[in-house]
């Protein structure tokens, strides 16, 4: 039973000084902390981009997914996105999308072809049961 009292006194005790210090702790506009102020700045007007979907098979064949067109091999597929980038300018891009089952090469064969023509990538992995 003399545990618990003193452990009542000792909260009462703790609260005491806490609200003291409160009390008598010095809270003018001098020592308030002044944050940083930032400014917004307005992003450029962009046109809609046009996005070119390539999906690669586990066999390494690359399929536009919108048109359904098939491309046995890289330089058709070289072929097939400058004819994008040329039609579409700057407003071109292209997702990358590989099965799970998918060689790594092939999706980097897509990416250094985007690299070389200088036309943003973004790639996408489909994972297993997805």
């Amino acid at each position: 039973m003399k545990r618990g009292r003193f452990l009542l006194r000792f909260v009462d005790v703790v609260l005491i000084l806490l609200f003291g210090f409160i009390v008598i702790s010095d809270l003018d506009e001098d020592s308030m902390i002044i944050l940083p102020s930032s400014s917004e700045t307005e992003m450029p007007p962009t046109g809609p981009e046009v996005v070119l979907y390539i999906g690669i098979t586990s066999d390494g064949d690359f399929i536009d997914e919108r048109d359904n067109v098939h491309l046995q091999d890289t330089v058709q597929l070289r072929r097939y996105i400058q004819n994008h980038q040329n039609r579409f300018g700057d407003l071109a891009k292209v997702r990358i999308r590989a099965n799970y089952d998918t060689r790594a090469k092939y999706t980097i064969q897509v990416a250094e072809i985007c690299d070389d023509l200088n036309i943003s990538k973004a790639i996408d992995v489909r994972l297993l049961g997805n």
